[in-house]
């Protein structure tokens, strides 16, 4: 998508104390090793979540590669599409490249706040963002939320690179 140094993740926003709870949420999960103690998430409903942060994750590499400010629209929160539309200006005009080699991604955690639920998914894989380059490996944390009174479903909130 974008070169690693100025990539939408960006949004290094993301707090100290939520990096901390995530870690917390991912060791209480592993502990608990099935699925059902996360909040309202039986194995199809973590299944679907992965699903969709799947195509997100896709669909996102292809719309910023358009600069299609739409279809980010489609996949995004508010917030996260004005990110997104500085970024693209900083950018300039033209078209970008990038190719997903490969994707993992695990649900780390899903919790019901009082307006959405809000899942997060690590996405590890390789990556090429530029014509006849190799592909680098790569390893995100992605925040979803279902905003419950949209009814939009799940939509990308926050990027957060850890590599």
């Amino acid at each position: 998508m974008l070169n690693r140094r100025n990539r939408i993740y960006r949004l290094n926003r993301m707090s100290s104390r939520m990096a901390e709870r995530v870690a917390r949420q991912l060791s209480q999960w592993r502990q608990r090793r099935n699925l059902g103690g996360l909040p309202g998430a039986a194995a199809s409903d973590v299944e679907e979540v992965l699903r969709v942060a799947r195509l997100s994750f896709v669909q996102l590499q292809a719309a910023w590669d358009r600069a299609d400010l739409g279809a980010l629209g489609q996949i995004t929160t508010g917030p996260l599409l004005e990110d997104l539309r500085q970024q693209l200006a900083e950018r300039g005009p033209g078209l970008n490249r990038t190719e997903v080699v490969s994707l993992d991604a695990r649900l780390l955690s899903v919790e019901e706040l009082h307006e959405a639920y809000v899942a997060t998914v690590e996405f590890s894989g390789l990556i090429g963002e530029a014509l006849d380059t190799v592909a680098c490996p790569f390893r995100e944390l992605w925040l979803l939320a279902n905003v419950k009174a949209e009814g939009r479903g799940w939509q990308l909130a926050r990027v957060q690179s850890l590599s």
